[in-house]
C-alpha cells in the first residue's frame, strides 16, 4: 500500500509545483541507482497550494519509512571509516543538528538557548542567516551551512543550490557564494541531495572545497546511494553520518521514541547524529528533555567539532 501511495504522490508531484515553505524539511527519498541523471533533472513550474500540499504528505510518508530503509539498505556505508581518534572509555557523545534556519529569528534564537551545544545548520541566502550566525557563534553554538542540493522529487532546493548539470566551475562558484554567504562556520550539511549526493564527481568537488577550508561534512543520507562518506575520506574531510531524525512525526509519542533510537546508537556506537528541524513541537521537546540528560541517561550532548573527532566503535 505505502509503495502504491508514493508511486501516485510522485507523478502528482512531477505535474506540480515545487514551492519551499519556512517551515520546509528535506527531503528522504532513495534514488534509483541507475537511471540517468539527464531524466532526473529538476523542473521548475509556478507554485499552487495543491503541490504544497503533495509535497508536505510526500515528505510525511518518506520520513516515517526512511529509518527502517536505511537498516536495511544503508549499512555498507558503515564500513568506512570516519576521520578521527580512538578515545576508549568516554561518555557516549551525542551531537545534535536543527536544519533549515534562517527564515525565522525566534525560532533560531530558541535554537541557541537550548541547554546543551545544539548545531545550528543555516540556509544561505535567507534573511537572518548572518544574525543567528555571528549570534550562535557570541553564545559558544556551532554554526554549519545547510548546503541545498538537487534532489530527486522535483522539489526547489532554494536559493544557492547545486545541480548535477553544473560544470565544475559553476559549481565551485556557486558553493563558493554560499560558504561565503554567512559566517563564522564550521562544517556543512545537506538539504535536500537525494539526487546530487549519489554522484561522485560532484560529492568530489565539494570535499575538495571543503578540505581547503578544513570544515566538516554530516552527511544528512537522503539517498541509499550517497557517495558523501566515501568522497570525504578520499579527500580527508572530517565527517559524520546522520543516524537519526527526531521530527519525522511531532506528537509527542514519536519524538520521545526517535530520541530514544539516537541514545541507544550513541550507547552502542559510541556517538550518534540527530537531525531536527524548527518547529514548535520539536524545539519545545528538546527544551523539555535536554536539561540533566547526561545524568539521567548517560549520554553527553556535545558540539559538532567534538563528534567528528571521535570514532565509531
Amino acid at each position: 500500500m505505502k509503495r502504491m501511495v508514493l508511486g501516485l504522490l510522485a507523478i502528482q508531484l512531477a505535474a506540480c509545483s515545487d514551492p519551499v515553505p519556512e517551515s520546509a524539511i528535506d527531503e528522504h527519498i532513495a534514488e534509483p541507482a541507475n537511471e540517468p541523471v539527464e531524466a532526473r533533472l529538476p523542473i521548475v513550474r509556478p507554485a499552487t497550494p495543491e503541490a504544497d500540499l503533495l509535497r508536505v504528505e510526500w515528505m510525511r510518508i518518506e520520513h516515517a519509512g526512511w529509518e527502517t530503509l536505511a537498516q536495511q539498505v544503508e549499512q555498507p556505508l558503515q564500513s568506512v571509516p570516519v576521520a578521527g581518534r580512538e578515545r576508549p572509555g568516554e561518555m557516549p557523545a551525542l551531537g545534535i543538528i536543527i536544519d533549515d534556519l534562517g527564515h525565522n529569528y525566534s525560532r533560531g534564537r530558541r535554537v541557541i538557548d537550548l541547554p546543551a551545544p545544539v548545531t545550528l545548520a543555516i540556509l544561505p541566502h535567507t534573511a537572518i542567516a548572518a544574525r543567528l550566525a555571528k549570534e550562535a557563534s557570541a553564545a559558544g553554538r556551532t554554526v554549519i551551512l545547510h548546503l541545498p542540493m538537487q534532489n530527486g522529487a522535483n522539489l526547489s532546493p532554494g536559493p544557492g543550490a547545486l545541480f548535477a548539470d553544473m560544470n565544475r566551475e559553476t559549481f565551485t562558484a556557486t558553493l563558493q557564494g554560499n560558504l561565503d554567504d554567512f559566517g563564522p562556520l564550521s562544517g556543512v550539511n545537506n538539504h535536500m541531495g537525494s539526487l546530487l549526493t549519489t554522484l561522485r564527481p560532484q560529492m568530489d568537488w565539494l570535499m575538495d572545497e571543503l578540505r581547503e577550508r578544513d570544515l566538516f561534512f554530516v552527511d544528512s543520507r537522503t539517498s541509499a546511494q550517497t557517495q558523501a562518506a566515501f568522497a570525504a575520506q578520499e579527500h580527508g574531510v572530517p565527517h559524520l553520518p546522520r543516524d537519526v531524525f527526531l521530527d519525522n512525526e511531532l506528537t509527542p509519542g514519536a519524538l520521545q521514541n526517535a530520541f530514544d533510537r539516537a541514545l541507544a546508537e550513541a550507547r552502542k556506537n559510541g556517538v550518534a547524529v540527530l537531525i531536527g528541524h524548527p518547529h514548535e513541537q520539536t524545539l519545545a521537546f528538546l527544551e523539555q528533555v535536554l536539561p540533566g540528560l547526561e545524568q539521567r541517561e548517560g549520554v553527553r550532548v556535545v558540539a559538532m567539532e567534538e563528534l567528528v573527532g571521535r570514532n565509531r566503535r
